[in-house]
């Protein structure tokens, strides 16, 4: 190449020019064509990057304004939030106040309720004052005495028709000797005489000692039916069975409150204490042994020849029955006035032992004349059949009663009996 001249430079050039040129060019047009088509796309594609930087600008102003409004969204909910916050402790503060209160209520409620239960009670126990509606008539009372008379009677016969009496040493014809009985030693008989002088009276123990009783128990049959009906009358007329102290206590309280309350509040306070009085007791008495113990001190002194276990034991075993049917009728009469019946007070007439015969309240049994031509009269020997009087406080008056005698009692004077005795020796 060195030894070329510029001549032959030119020349080589030319010549490669002629043959390459076309090709050149062809090749720049192609390579310029697709520069252009690269511009064009890049154009296209800067124009719709535009647009998408654009369309991003708007993008991002509207979430702008949308963050913005989020914003304010954001701050209107904590404020709301703080307002609920605000209110749920309140609320809270509000449901501790309520749940105390509704502590207090129930704290009141149930003092109410034991208030309500207090005052139900006390409105019962003064509905029971108030009530005074009896559960019997006075006719209910009589029947129920009656039957009790009747069955005291019908028992005293019985005992007495049973037993067998011998004539009393030394005793002749028409004279009575005394005797004592001789199942018992004389001091065992003195407590026997004491108990049934108790019951019946010194006149009465002293008839039964000295008269004869082997041809006609009459005298045994009365002292049996004086026995029972003092006993009868103590039951039903009783308050309280264990303590004669209690009881007389009771009775005494009781004549108070007649006389200083209406019939109505009297007559309630009464059946209570009557209906809840015995309920004090441990157990039950054995009101039937004062009936046993009774028949066998009244055959001891009429000279009977068996000791007082025995007699006692016999009189069970062979009349028990009987017996209790009148305790439980003496029980029944003592219920029926004592706590169902409260518009009038009934009570027993019992006259006592020696008490002056007053023929308009009684009934001699005899029904004699031997009292007639008497300047003073005569005292009662025994009670052989219980009578019923009826009292009731008038209205607004202090200690002014209407009474009413209902069944007269029947009473027995001694010259009834001496007078019987008479006739059976004629």
């Amino acid at each position: 190449m060195a030894g070329l001249s510029v001549a032959s430079v030119i020349g080589i050039l030319k010549l490669w020019k002629h043959l390459f040129y076309p090709d050149l060019r062809r090749a720049k047009d192609d390579e310029i064509s697709k520069l252009r088509h690269s511009l064009s796309a890049a154009r296209l594609d800067a124009q719709t990057k535009d647009e998408d930087i654009t369309k991003l600008k708007k993008d991002l102003t509207g979430m702008g304004s949308k963050l913005e409004e989020l914003g304010r969204l954001l701050q209107t909910t904590k404020g709301q939030n703080q307002v609920l916050g605000d209110q749920v402790k309140a609320h809270t503060r509000e449901a501790l106040s309520l749940k105390d209160e509704i502590a207090q209520a129930k704290i009141r409620h149930a003092q109410t309720l034991e208030l309500l239960d207090a005052r139900t009670l006390e409105l019962k126990g003064a509905e029971a004052f108030l009530t005074k509606a009896d559960s019997l008539s006075g006719a209910d009372v009589i029947t129920m005495l009656n039957t009790l008379n009747s069955e005291i009677y019908q028992t005293a016969a019985l005992v007495a028709e049973s037993f067998e009496f011998t004539r009393k040493k030394g005793s002749v014809e028409g004279v009575s000797g005394a005797v004592t009985g001789g199942g018992e030693q004389p001091a065992d008989m003195e407590e026997v005489y004491a108990s049934a002088t108790e019951i019946l009276g010194s006149r009465m123990v002293e008839l039964l000692k000295t008269s004869e009783h082997h041809e006609d128990p009459t005298l045994i049959q009365i002292a049996f039916q004086a026995g029972m009906s003092a006993y009868s009358n103590w039951i039903v007329s009783s308050w309280y069975f264990e303590d004669p102290e209690d009881a007389l206590l009771l009775g005494e309280i009781y004549t108070r409150v007649r006389e200083a309350e209406e019939q109505a509040v009297s007559g309630r306070w009464r059946a209570l204490t009557r209906a809840h009085a015995q309920r004090m007791s441990d157990h039950e008495p054995d009101l039937a042994m004062y009936f046993l113990d009774a028949f066998a001190n009244i055959l001891l002194t009429a000279g009977v020849n068996k000791s007082h276990t025995a007699l006692q034991g016999e009189v069970e075993s062979r009349f028990g029955d009987r017996v209790a049917v009148i305790v439980k009728g003496a029980q029944r009469l003592r219920k029926a006035i004592g706590e169902e019946i409260t518009s009038c007070d009934f009570e027993i007439l019992h006259t006592a032992v020696d008490a002056p015969f007053d023929p308009s309240r009684m009934d001699d049994a005899f029904a004699g004349d031997y009292t007639k031509g008497r300047d003073d009269p005569e005292l009662i020997l025994c009670t052989t059949d219980l009578g019923l009087a009826r009292f009731a406080r008038i209205a607004g008056k202090v200690g002014e009663w209407d009474e009413a005698v209902l069944l007269r009692p029947k009473i027995v004077l001694q010259s009834g009996i001496e007078e019987m005795m008479a006739e059976d020796t004629a």
